[in-house]
């Protein structure tokens, strides 16, 4: 871009707007020039936060994302509503000519995902997705000594992820995220998006096969899933998912045919052959996602996860999902 100033508009103001906007704040060639939320005091707590900053001023809040898009004319437009909810808004600000970026997932449904996609190609937008686990230091080094060949040959892997979210977000404003009767809801569509996401970008692997278990509450929303791929070399992986855990976890075994890679997202185990299993030291982390969005934008750096790369994880999330709701085994496309 010509200016070295990206000026951002806000669509959705719920908690992850929140998390994201003080990070946004914090960084010099960021200006947010607007907010959209359905609930417009949502988006009037979010604007007058910017005005305690500094000496910005406020900015604008509309009720309509159109409304943010015709009068603040925005280079770049990040997207915060649920889930379900991507698509519409994602649309209309590439249609105004912003780049993008959309917190994960990029859609729950693999045809919109192709038509954001689509558009942002024939209009020679970015978008960027917020699959930002990829940055974690613990995930960039096992993904290196998995390409070094530290562990030999994969031949499976285990993914897990499990999470207090039921019980810590019960009633909250995030009750969407595992309502019944929400299409796209649920601790898999959320959490769990970044546990699949590190998985594929992981192992470098494409999902062919899946079959999918769901144990569902009586009001509808996956709490617990379980699911075993084949990846197009016949690798095959499994990978189990609670939003009913007390505890939090987050965890990856790559089996291999020297040795063996288990990561969380903060640390990194690695055992070669019979040698005593040893922590792997880590860098820090050089940025967090909303930096690499920015960056990307105004000096054409790497994108951290492009739309065009999030579509794997999406056709594997709705694959587990379709799996899951008919028993049978389904073929990936």
């Amino acid at each position: 871009m010509a200016t070295s100033l990206l000026r951002i508009g806000l669509i959705g103001c719920g908690f992850a707007a929140r998390v994201h906007l003080d990070r946004l704040l914090g960084l010099e060639e960021v200006e947010v020039v607007g907010f959209a939320d359905p609930d417009l005091d949502a988006a009037r707590s979010l604007a007058s936060k910017v005005a305690l900053q500094g000496n910005r001023s406020e900015p604008p809040a509309f009720a309509d994302h159109r409304e943010l898009l015709k009068q603040t004319s925005p280079d770049a437009v990040a997207i915060f509503t649920p889930h379900f909810a991507h698509y519409r808004p994602a649309m209309d600000a590439l249609q105004a000519g912003c780049h993008l970026f959309i917190e994960k997932p990029l859609s729950t449904n693999v045809q919109e995902a192709a038509d954001i996609v689509g558009l942002a190609r024939g209009r020679g937008r970015t978008v960027g997705v917020g699959h930002q686990y990829r940055l974690s230091p613990s995930l960039v080094t096992a993904r290196q000594r998995l390409a070094e060949g530290a562990i030999g040959p994969v031949r499976f892997v285990s993914a897990t992820l499990a999470n207090p979210w039921i019980a810590a977000h019960r009633g909250s404003e995030d009750s969407w995220r595992f309502s019944g009767k929400v299409a796209g809801a649920g601790i898999l569509a959320d959490t769990g998006d970044h546990l699949l996401d590190s998985l594929l970008w992981l192992t470098g692997k494409t999902a062919v096969e899946v079959a999918a278990i769901q144990d569902r509450h009586s009001a509808g929303p996956d709490l617990v899933t379980a699911a075993a791929l084949k990846f197009s070399d016949g690798t095959p992986a499994s990978i189990g998912i609670s939003g009913v855990s007390p505890s939090r976890l987050f965890e990856l075994n790559v089996f291999g045919e020297q040795g063996r890679l288990r990561l969380t997202d903060q640390d990194l185990i690695e055992e070669i052959g019979t040698q005593p299993a040893r922590a792997i030291s880590l860098p820090e982390a050089v940025e967090n996602i909303d930096q690499n969005f920015v960056r990307a934008i105004l000096h054409g750096t790497p994108l951290c996860c492009s739309a065009e790369e999030a579509q794997d994880t999406v056709r594997l999330l709705e694959a587990i999902v379709r799996s899951g709701a008919s028993g049978q085994l389904v073929r990936l496309a």
